[in-house]
């Protein structure tokens, strides 16, 4: 008689000390995945102002002030080099039109 509740109560013991096991494993697994959603969520935040600055440098206002500030900008030696050997520049160049042949 003695045998079994002896065995019962390290039956029970066992069960107790396996069922905390298992909630530490589940409490450490709730964390990993809360602490992933939150490095999705700075992630996604970070992605939205980059697709924002993007969008801003990239904007056609940005694109004429930096084109009119390089063409009212000075010469630089490659330009010189370009107008002293008479070699027209790439932008200068024009196709040949029909009425030219």
């Amino acid at each position: 008689m003695y045998f079994r509740f002896g065995s019962a109560l390290v039956l029970v013991f066992l069960m107790s000390v396996g069922g905390i096991a298992i909630e530490k494993q589940c409490l450490s697994l709730r964390r990993a995945v809360i602490r992933q959603q939150y490095r999705r969520e700075i992630l996604a935040d970070e992605y939205a102002r980059l697709r924002l600055e993007t969008q801003q440098l990239g904007a056609p206002i940005r694109l004429f002030e930096t084109l009119e500030h390089r063409r009212i900008g000075p010469a630089t030696p490659d330009d010189l080099k370009l107008e002293t050997t008479g070699k027209p520049a790439f932008l200068a160049w024009r196709p040949r039109s029909h009425a030219d042949q």
